[in-house]
C-alpha cells in the first residue's frame, strides 16, 4: 500500500536516515492537543522506524507506537515536538586529589532536546490518575537522553529540565508507556 501512495511520500530522516513517509493528522477527537500534535506516519515495509525514533521533515516527530499493517506498512502514532529543551544535572567538581573545587551547581548535560511538553490541566489529572500532585508539565522525549530517575543513588538531587528558560525538577520517569521514549512529570524548581 505504501508504494501504492508515491504521490503523498514525504521525505524524512528516521534518527538521521534518510526515508520516506505518508503523514496524515491523527483522529484524537476534538481537543487541541488532538488538532496540534496526533499525527499518523505510514512507512514502508523496509523502513528502519521503531518506536521512540525521531522523525525529521521539516517538523520533528516522536513516534510512540508502531504496528505493522495487512501490507506489512510500518504504521505509526506519532506527536509532533512542540519544545526545544536542556537537561541539567547538580554535580561537584573535584581536583586531582578529588577535593571539591567551588560549590556544586547545575550544568548542562544535554541541549537541544527536541521533545513534547504538555501543560498538566485538571482535565489531564482526571484522565491520568497516576499523576503527582506537584506535576505541572509532562515531558516526552527518547530515552537514550540522558536524564536519570530522581531515586537514581549517584545523583545529589534529581535532574532538571529547562522549558522556556524556566527551571523543572525530573519527579517521575515513566519508561513503559511508550516504549523508547520517556514520559517524564516535572514539577516547579524550588531549588
Amino acid at each position: 500500500m505504501f508504494k501504492q501512495f508515491s504521490h503523498r511520500h514525504t521525505p524524512c530522516t528516521v534518527n538521521g536516515l534518510p526515508e520516506a513517509v505518508i503523514l496524515s493528522r491523527g483522529s484524537s477527537g476534538s481537543s487541541q492537543y488532538g488538532r496540534e500534535s496526533d499525527y499518523i506516519g505510514r512507512f514502508a515495509p523496509e523502513s528502519s522506524v521503531v518506536s521512540g525514533a525521531l522523525i525529521e521533515t521539516g517538523e520533528t516527530f516522536l513516534v510512540c507506537s508502531k504496528r505493522p499493517t495487512p501490507e506489512r506498512d510500518k504504521y505509526c502514532g506519532m506527536v509532533k515536538t512542540n519544545m526545544i529543551v536542556r537537561v541539567q544535572r547538580y554535580s561537584q567538581e573535584y581536583d586531582g586529589n578529588y577535593n571539591p573545587i567551588g560549590d556544586p551547581d547545575f550544568t548542562d548535560v544535554e541541549i537541544e532536546v527536541k521533545a513534547f511538553v504538555q501543560y498538566v490541566t485538571a482535565q489531564l489529572r482526571q484522565d491520568d490518575p497516576g499523576l503527582l500532585p506537584t506535576s505541572t508539565h509532562l515531558l516526552r522525549l527518547q530515552q537514550k537522553v540522558d536524564v536519570r530517575r530522581p531515586d537514581d543513588p549517584l545523583l545529589i538531587q534529581p535532574d532538571r529540565i529547562v522549558l522556556n528558560g524556566r527551571s523543572y525538577q525530573v519527579d517521575a520517569i515513566n519508561d513503559i508507556q511508550f516504549p523508547g521514549l520517556y514520559q517524564i512529570q516535572l514539577s516547579e524548581d524550588r531549588r
